[in-house]
């Protein structure tokens, strides 16, 4: 009814935004549309209709979105269930007939196949999967499989051999954030070389452990800001991934209303290692807690490494 706000896909605007040399560019796309996929049978067949110098279309790519089709001979019909636990998300036609959709995190794994809809010799499958599968092989069982999840990978960046041994290892930096919001800029005294940065948080403005980090930048050894371009996370040792808006990539989104928010309870020290993609020569820090009034989460005692 009028109360079902769920939209889909892009519902307004088209915004790319880049960092290039320390600089946030932003484009807003103009003249651009939206086009829908039918998803009846009859526009999966379009799919592998042959080109108009008879030539066919070239086939889909394991891993990849797309229509893929295949064909099986029977020598009897009957009820049975058709196994997708190797594709990703989207739906299967039978002989034309739409058997309903599928998605691999389960815990449904097979879609009932009527007997009546089979036929003796030859029979079709198209599948359309809108994620792409691990390999593109379905097969029928007499029973259906409804009690096995396969979970996504998680989100987090918690992998206990991506974790640093700092023990022995010197701070670039070490101090104390000043309470508030806005941007904040810690020096390093001295260039450091190294891949990986590392920030350990070992208190908070107000007490808690829950520390959270709207922004962070980098200063190069011209003390400009780093592109933050090929930054990837490579440990955290905690973040909140219920709402998706709060994992540890979050510091360097290009998008302050975002933040990295470890989990209530995890205890201190905190510890956010970033992969810069190469060897880099840093000479400081930006950092910029929350917007919102009193900068919840600011951090307060830090310590920051850098190595290789």
């Amino acid at each position: 009814g009028r109360a079902i706000k769920d939209y889909k896909g892009i519902t307004r605007s088209v915004t790319l935004q880049t960092d290039s040399d320390g600089h946030e560019l932003t484009f807003d796309l103009k003249n651009w549309t939206i086009s829908t996929v039918p998803d009846d049978y009859q526009t999966a067949l379009k799919a592998f209709e042959r080109k108009a110098d008879g030539t066919k279309m070239p086939p889909a790519q394991i891993s990849k979105a797309g229509y893929y089709r295949g064909f099986f001979n029977l020598k009897k019909t009957g009820d049975t269930f058709i196994d997708m636990e190797r594709w990703g998300k989207g739906q299967v036609y039978v002989n034309g007939h739409a058997l309903g959709r599928f998605w691999r995190i389960g815990p449904q794994q097979t879609l009932y196949v009527p007997g009546c809809w089979l036929k003796k010799g030859k029979n079709e499958v198209v599948v359309l999967d809108v994620a792409g599968p691990k390999d593109p092989v379905v097969w029928m069982q007499d029973k259906p499989e409804l009690n096995k999840l396969q979970l996504d990978k998680t989100g987090k960046h918690n992998n206990p051999g991506d974790r640093p041994d700092l023990n022995s290892a010197k701070p670039v930096a070490s101090g104390s954030f000043a309470p508030g919001n806005g941007w904040q800029s810690v020096s390093f005294g001295a260039k450091a070389t190294g891949r990986y940065v590392a920030i350990e948080i070992s208190s908070t403005q107000s007490g808690s452990d829950l520390a959270q980090i709207a922004e962070l930048y980098l200063l190069g050894a011209d003390g400009k800001r780093l592109s933050r371009e090929p930054w990837r996370v490579k440990y955290a040792d905690s973040e909140d991934t219920d709402l998706g808006n709060n994992t540890a990539d979050k510091a360097f989104d290009l998008q302050e209303s975002t933040y990295w928010s470890t989990i209530g309870g995890a205890g201190f020290p905190h510890l956010l290692v970033i992969d810069l993609g190469s060897e880099q020569t840093v000479t400081g820090l930006d950092y910029l807690p929350r917007a919102e009034k009193d900068a919840p989460g600011s951090v307060r005692d830090y310590r920051v490494f850098v190595y290789n």
